[in-house]
């Protein structure tokens, strides 16, 4: 059994032999030279008997290190009983290898197993597109600083400062008066915040202890602050004057204790809610002129 398996592989072996000698496989460039993504063209060319059968690579087969781009082939022709095959191939390569090669591969059918017959190995040659310097170029290095001018785009910078004004214009009409409200707001609190924080001080000392000094100052800050408030020259005007106001009726006890303190050195230890009630009135002035500025109703 071993000899006549052994007679079995000598035949096939022979037959495989005997076809490939009736097949001629040629192959190679049509052009010299190739460039970085240039198409080049790869002949491949078969003649075999008539009663076999063959395959020649097509688009999926990878042509590493190039790439296929198409492909051309010529009908089958037959002639003293063989038959011939011929296909173009359209390539390219984005290599830089200064030789390329390529072979390519042709399957034989027959009715037990099929055979490849590769076709002869061919190059191309890579074409550099810079050429080497001489070597009789010389590079001089030259280290120091060299001055450059710097050119400002003038033109450009009016035509953004001539956008941003244009979007300025355009918000101001647009929320000129709420941006407008809102800052006069935030400084309306701002400086409540502040004559509260100094008022409530000055209370705290008076409780401590009372003095004409200390009346006149404090009475002069909170007449400042009102007046600033209420667009109305309060600091020149007299107590008299103040209490024919409109909305000053509720203080005509506190500022005559105020007074008495002040100007006739009349010591009372409770003058400090003379000023207690000054500064809730005050806030309560501060709060009517909130809501209006806040419901646009005050200029």
């Amino acid at each position: 059994m071993p000899g006549r398996s052994f007679l079995v592989i000598v035949l096939v072996l022979t037959g495989f032999t005997q076809m490939a000698q009736n097949i001629e496989v040629k192959a190679g460039f049509k052009e010299d030279t190739l460039g970085i993504g240039e198409e080049i063209h790869f002949w491949l060319t078969a003649s075999y008997p008539l009663d076999i059968e063959i395959l020649f690579p097509d688009s999926n087969y990878n042509f590493s290190p190039f790439e296929y781009v198409a492909k051309r082939f010529e009908p089958t022709s037959t002639q003293s009983g063989k038959a011939y095959d011929t296909t173009v191939y359209k390539l390219q390569s984005f290599e830089i290898d200064p030789v390329q090669y390529l072979q390519l591969p042709v399957v034989i059918f027959n009715e037990s197993d099929s055979t490849i017959i590769r076709s002869p190995l061919d190059s191309i040659y890579f074409r550099e597109l810079v050429a080497v310097a001489s070597d009789t170029t010389q590079l001089k290095t030259n280290l120091s600083y060299h001055y450059v001018k710097r050119f400002f785009n003038y033109p450009l910078m009016w035509i953004i400062t001539g956008a941003l004004a244009l979007i300025a214009v355009i918000i101001f009409l647009v929320y000129g008066d709420k941006i407008r409200r809102t800052l006069k707001i935030r400084k309306l609190k701002k400086d409540y915040v502040k004559f509260s924080d100094r008022l409530t001080r000055y209370i705290h000392r008076l409780k401590e202890s009372s003095s004409p000094q200390l009346a006149e100052e404090a009475v002069s800050y909170w007449k400042k602050y009102y007046e600033k408030l209420e667009t109305l020259p309060i600091s020149k005007l007299t107590t008299a004057e103040i209490l024919e106001l409109e909305y000053t009726r509720e203080l005509k006890d506190a500022l005559r204790s105020i007074d008495r303190c002040v100007y006739g050195h009349l010591m009372d230890e409770s003058l400090y809610r003379s000023f207690q009630s000054i500064e809730d009135f005050t806030q309560h002035r501060y709060n009517l002129k909130l809501e209006e500025l806040r419901h646009g109703n005050r200029k």
